[in-house]
This record gives C-alpha cells, structure tokens and sequence, in this order.
C-alpha cells in the first residue's frame, strides 16, 4: 500500500485544487500579457496619428522632411518652412545652402545631380 500513496496524492481533493489554482493563474497571466499587448498597440498607433497631426501644424517651424546620407558622415537635407523646401547639405565641418526646391519632381532630380557632381547651381 506504500508504493502506491504517491499516486493517491494526485488523487486528492488538494491535488485538484492545486490543479484549478494553476490553471487560473496561467489564464491570469496570459490575460495580463494580451492587455499589456493591447496597451503597446493602441500606444503606438496613438502616437503615429499623433506625429502626423504635429507635422501637419508645424506651419511656424523649421522642420526637416527628408534626410540622404552620402556617406563619411555627409547627408543631404530636405528642410521645410511652411511650403517652402530648401537643399542643405551637411558634413561634420560644414553646413552648406545648396538650393530652394520647388515642386517638380525632375527639378529637383537636376539639382541633386548638380549637388552630388560638385557643379554649382543658378539657385
């Protein structure tokens, strides 16, 4: 009758309930990580329209819409004030006006070639 009272023990009422009370707090648990989940999600989408919204306001501010890198720590930027857009070139010893952009695509495709070759633009 020894050898067989380990298995009465899981048997037990104790046993079960042990059992249920594991059980709840896995379910607990899981439950808890699906709204910390649900919290990061709505966060972060949150704070995506969030951007949005600020970047459509910034009518005062100097904001930079686009940034290139050239490599060696060299970068072109896109500045923008209001709905003007202004090429900037940057580098660890410099910051140098290139031009101001206007709307058509291939204009400023000619001035980025001009920039990247060296050749100094009209602008």
């Amino acid at each position: 009758m020894q050898a067989l009272e380990p298995f009465c023990l899981l048997s037990s009422p104790g046993a079960v309930s042990g059992e249920w009370d594991y059980a709840l707090h896995l379910v607990q648990m899981v439950a808890f990580l699906g709204l910390l989940g649900a919290g990061a999600y709505f966060l972060t989408d949150y704070t995506r329209k969030r951007k949005i919204r600020s970047a459509l306001a910034n009518e005062g501010k100097i904001v930079v819409a686009d940034t290139c890198s050239l490599g060696s720590r060299q970068f072109l930027v896109v500045a923008q004030y209001g709905a003007e857009k202004h090429l900037i070139g940057v580098s660890p010893g410099s910051i140098s006006y290139l031009s101001r952009l206007s709307g058509g695509e291939g204009d400023f495709q000619v001035k980025l070639e001009r920039a990247s070759s060296g050749q100094k633009g009209e602008g």
